[in-house]
């Protein structure tokens, strides 16, 4: 039979069964969430993370490790580059240097139309034709694009069709208001749960993806 047993089918079909047409790089969303949908408390709170829990941070090393390119919007780009270049230079812990590491060389895009530098290396700016970009981003071979923070971010991407799966790291605390995780989102968004994921005693991971019409 040959080591293509299907290549009369798939030549009849007008493809090469040796060079297939690669698949799209996936997006997801993945963000830590408060019980009653919060990323950041009434004032911008985000001392009520669980943090220090060994399965969380496996969580954290394995997804790190998946992924090939991080998004972020002004905001949450500020917020990391204020912290993960002084992280690698002041660690506090072998892990935790090892962690940052991975983070600053890890390629980086900002969405953002006023940002002028960047400063956090391998890291690069989107001002206009964002699906356009990120289109021609996810088509390119490599591990998936990861966006971790920002609502705004999250709302750009979904109005744009791009995102292919939503995680939520579901922390047991209520917040009582603050800023919502989906927010400007036109419209009805079906979602199918495709797997739930327990960390340790508190922690939850919610994955979704979109229900593609």
């Amino acid at each position: 039979m040959g080591p293509y047993p299907f290549a009369g089918l798939v030549r009849l079909q007008g493809m090469d069964p040796r060079t297939p047409e690669p698949s799209p790089r996936r997006l997801f969303v993945s963000l830590i969430v408060s019980l009653d949908g919060y990323i950041e408390g009434p004032n911008h709170e985000l001392d009520w993370f669980l943090d220090g829990d060994p399965q969380f941070e496996q969580y954290c090393d394995e997804m790190l490790d998946s992924v090939g390119v991080a998004l972020y919007g002004r905001r949450s780009y500020e917020l990391m580059v204020s912290y993960w270049p002084d992280a690698e230079k002041n660690p506090r812990t072998e892990r935790d240097l090892a962690f940052a590491q991975k983070m600053n060389a890890l390629p980086k895009v900002v969405l953002s139309r006023t940002l002028e530098h960047a400063t956090w290396r391998n890291t690069r700016i989107i001002k206009d034709d964002v699906l356009e970009h990120l289109t021609a981003l996810k088509r390119e071979p490599g591990k998936p694009l990861v966006a971790w923070a920002g609502a705004g971010l999250v709302g750009t991407l979904t109005r744009l069709g791009l995102v292919d799966e939503y995680r939520l790291i579901v922390h047991p605390v209520l917040l009582g208001g603050g800023t919502p995780w989906f927010r400007d989102i036109p419209g009805t968004h079906k979602l199918n749960l495709v797997r739930t994921t327990q960390l340790g005693k508190g922690l939850t991971v919610l994955c979704y993806e979109p229900v593609r019409s």
